[in-house]
């Protein structure tokens, strides 16, 4: 098991315990960005911001697991197995409600972004301006139905044109920051599985601890007994 000086150890379980806060404050901070999202205050800003705070998240939430994969290595050989397995288990667990926040926060920001697409968003380039139905050839006008048909085509066409330089712009930043929210999502499911095998490790540890200190403590009265006995029959 790892050492660690009772002060360093409890240092460990406060900063740990300050990154789940932190999570916790970012998950708000993001929660009031979704908001914002289709909104005019939906800007470059606002999606940088919601970039940079999911990274920083991704990294405290590393840092996190790592303390608490190290705190768990520590209590399985401490002597102070309860108090601090108790407080390891409550860290654990907060840890794991701050992630599952998170991870619920990062979808729902994923799928209002995706919703926010336009559709039909990538055939929106720009088209040349189409023939009037009486130039066409013979064959074309049977083949494109009738100069009913060709109108309504070309108002199509016309609908699409209406999309500026600007549109396309804002549809394209758009995609950019759906890919890197999508890149940002982290495997949550898997993160808290880890975390929960990493205190049953610990604690299938501690009940070998425990019934190794009862079988010791067992064979000692056991001890005992004999020196008693054997005492008696030298009397």
């Amino acid at each position: 098991a790892t050492q660690i000086d009772p002060s360093e150890l409890q240092e460990l379980f406060q900063e740990t315990s300050a990154n789940v806060f932190r999570i916790n404050s970012n998950v708000t901070s993001l929660e009031r960005s979704l908001r914002s999202l289709g909104t005019s205050n939906d800007t470059q800003e606002l999606q940088d911001g919601l970039h940079a705070t999911q990274q920083e998240t991704n990294k405290t939430i590393t840092t996190s697991t790592k303390a608490i994969k190290q705190l768990s290595e520590v209590v399985r050989g401490s002597s102070r197995v309860c108090q601090e397995r108790l407080q390891l288990d409550r860290l654990k667990n907060q840890l794991s409600d701050a992630i599952q926040r998170y991870g619920a926060v990062q979808k729902k920001i994923a799928e209002k972004s995706k919703a926010l697409l336009p559709n039909g968003q990538r055939n929106t380039k720009q088209q040349t301006p189409r023939t009037p139905f009486s130039d066409l050839p013979d064959d074309e006008k049977i083949f494109n139905g009738g100069d009913g048909m060709w109108q309504n085509q070309s108002q199509d066409q016309a609908l699409l044109s209406e999309i500026t330089e600007e549109d396309l712009e804002a549809i394209r930043q758009r995609e950019e920051a759906i890919q890197q929210i999508e890149s940002d999502m982290l495997d949550v499911n898997q993160i808290i599985k880890d975390l929960a095998s990493m205190v049953n490790e610990q604690g299938d540890a501690i009940d070998s601890i425990e019934a190794n200190i009862e079988t010791a403590s067992s064979n000692v009265e056991s001890a005992n007994e004999q020196l008693a006995k054997a005492s008696q029959h030298q009397v």
